[in-house]
């Protein structure tokens, strides 16, 4: 009888352990997707400001504000989709 309880009690604590590394495991991919898109939107933060910096001159916005423009491309590319 009280092998029948001690195996229901290890049966159990697994079945929980279990289910709390589904949860962590599903927990860092949400909060990998919303690294990312924190990261999108400093990055654009930082373009518009580069952008503003270098108004009047068309030539130094090409060539310093470019940077940012394909760093964000890439991390759009590599960004999961929306869901």
């Amino acid at each position: 009888m009280k092998e029948a309880a001690l195996r229901v009690r290890v049966f159990l604590c697994l079945a929980l352990l279990l289910a709390g590394c589904q949860y962590y495991e599903e927990f860092r991919s949400i909060k990998g997707d919303a690294d990312i898109k924190e990261e999108i939107a400093e990055m654009r933060k930082a373009y518009r400001l580069c952008l503003q910096k270098y108004e009047g001159d068309t030539a130094a916005v090409k060539e310093r504000c470019a940077p940012y423009a394909q760093s964000i491309q890439d991390f759009e590319r590599r960004a999961p989709a929306a869901k």
